[in-house]
């Protein structure tokens, strides 16, 4: 037997991360998660009489021959399956502030290598105010989806006041259970997010929290900065001073610990990406969830 072929990537596709599953898929391609119910491959369960598992093709002679009471022993196996991965982008203007941007495109990327590396889907899906058609791709297994997921992101405009719409881009994935990747500030309103967090109920979501140091105080102590709204692109200027700075950090933490509390009222362990995207630190969280 020889040994399969590993896929050639282009030279600036991102590197695939291992990810593992909290559920069993169901479906009939294969692929590379442990899937309910019975198959002829996969992993090797265990050993059954014919009478409980009739399927002549899984014979096993051997076992069969050193049974004492000469009973026809079949082999089981727990099939492996493929499925689908996607990212649900929030494309808000607030996700265009210095450096969001291309870290929601590499992070996007890497999961689109890795989900065609493993033999899954990819699917990206993103919103501001409406579903954004523009941006979006639907589940494919092809050669290059990272490259194309890297350049819409990177090239779309981000200029939405709202993620409304984020619902409405949600109902687009599929019916069968995905790993959802929710990537966004989480700047909107907590009855939106707890009514997105509904329409996801189906699938298994992982939350990516997309932090600023400087939003969350990583500010000089003293002196007048230039603050921008990153929804509306107002400016003003302002006197930075302790007092205001560590009110800053205070409600900073504030709003993080409520998304968290949220989050894990829900059962879902959220990965925050601070400043920039680190494929280390999300391969173990991924090994970790």
């Amino acid at each position: 037997m020889t040994a399969r072929a590993e896929p050639e990537l282009p030279p600036d596709a991102p590197a695939a991360l291992p990810y593992r599953l909290r559920w069993r898929p169901r479906g009939e391609r294969p692929g590379a998660h442990p899937a309910r119910g019975e198959g002829g491959d996969g992993t090797f369960r265990g050993l059954l009489p014919l009478i409980a598992r009739p399927d002549p093709r899984r014979i096993d002679l051997r076992a069969s021959l050193r049974d004492p009471f000469e009973a026809i022993h079949v082999r089981t196996f727990a099939p492996r399956r493929a499925m689908t991965v996607a990212v649900l982008a929030d494309v808000s203007a607030s996700m265009a502030f210095d450096g969001v941007r291309e870290a929601t495109a590499e992070l996007a990327a890497t999961l689109a290598a890795s989900a065609v590396a493993g033999g899954d889907a990819f699917a990206l899906l993103a919103a501001d105010a409406e579903a954004r058609d523009d941006i979006d791709l639907p589940a494919s297994r092809r050669r290059g989806m990272a490259q194309e997921v890297r350049a819409r992101l990177l090239s779309a405009p981000f200029t939405g006041r709202s993620a409304g719409g984020l619902g409405d881009a949600a109902a687009r994935l599929p019916q069968r259970r995905c790993l959802v990747f929710l990537v966004s500030d989480f700047l909107l309103p907590a009855d939106d997010l707890t009514a997105l967090l509904d329409t996801l109920w189906r699938h298994d979501v992982v939350p990516v929290v997309l932090r600023d140091s400087r939003a969350e105080g990583d500010l000089p102590a003293f002196g007048l900065i230039e603050a921008r709204d990153a929804e509306t692109g107002g400016r003003r200027l302002v006197f930075m001073r302790p007092s205001l700075r560590e009110r800053w950090r205070v409600e900073a933490r504030n709003r993080i610990t409520t998304l968290e509390d949220l989050f894990a009222g829900r059962g879902l362990g959220a990965f925050h990406l601070s400043d920039r995207f680190d494929a280390d630190a999300l391969a173990d969280f991924l090994a970790h969830r």
